[in-house]
């Protein structure tokens, strides 16, 4: 089995653009004054919230036949569209990252409290962190497959196309993913709710 490793904290930077974007804004100059001031106090809130970590290792990857991709001797998925993006890979980066559940209670707090604005803001800065999560992870699948002399592909999770969201079952056991603070509910979702796994192959 890979040596499976952790990253905690994880570096991610959560950009005001992020956010705006996630708030359906394409340019500053759109943002009500207002508005703009309050999203700048609950990013600085967020920051102080964040508890971002990752957990992952790279295992033996192949795709023995048509649909079928093949990573550990343990993790067996009938997808096509896993197949197509591991196909030529001989090695495959399991990973699995989370913010950490503090932000999410804030946002249930502030929800709970009616303060529905702030609660969608902070909502939103969640989200961004989220996505920073996942650029950050290929950033260091991107290093740790090229240190193999293997190029990285993009990265795919259970649940995306036609790859069984139950698939994300073997993948959080084969990295432990509890090490970091993760856990799957019966229907194979993360929590916190703010997390992302998924699969780099290297090729």
């Amino acid at each position: 089995m890979s040596q499976v490793r952790i990253a905690d904290p994880l570096p991610i930077e959560v950009t005001r653009p992020m956010v705006l974007l996630r708030l359906g804004y394409r340019r500053p100059a759109q943002v009500p004054e207002k508005t703009a001031r309050l999203i700048g106090d609950i990013m600085d809130k967020g920051r102080s919230l964040l508890r971002p970590r990752a957990i992952y290792g790279t295992f033996d990857a192949s795709t023995p036949e048509p649909g079928v991709s093949v990573i550990s001797g343990m993790l067996r998925a009938s997808s096509q569209s896993l197949y197509e993006r591991l196909q030529g890979c001989r090695r495959a980066i399991l990973f699995a990252a989370t913010i950490g559940p503090e932000v999410e209670t804030w946002c249930h707090e502030l929800m709970q409290d009616g303060q529905m604005t702030r609660g969608l803001l902070a909502d939103a800065f969640a989200s961004s962190a989220a996505i920073a999560l996942g650029l950050e992870v290929e950033t260091i699948a991107a290093r740790v497959l090229a240190d193999e002399g293997l190029a990285a592909t993009k990265r795919y999770a259970p649940g995306y196309g036609d790859w069984s969201l139950g698939d994300q079952a073997p993948l959080c056991a084969l990295i432990d993913v509890g090490r970091i603070g993760i856990t799957l509910t019966e229907d194979c979702l993360m929590l916190p709710a703010k997390s992302i796994s998924g699969v780099i192959g290297g090729r």
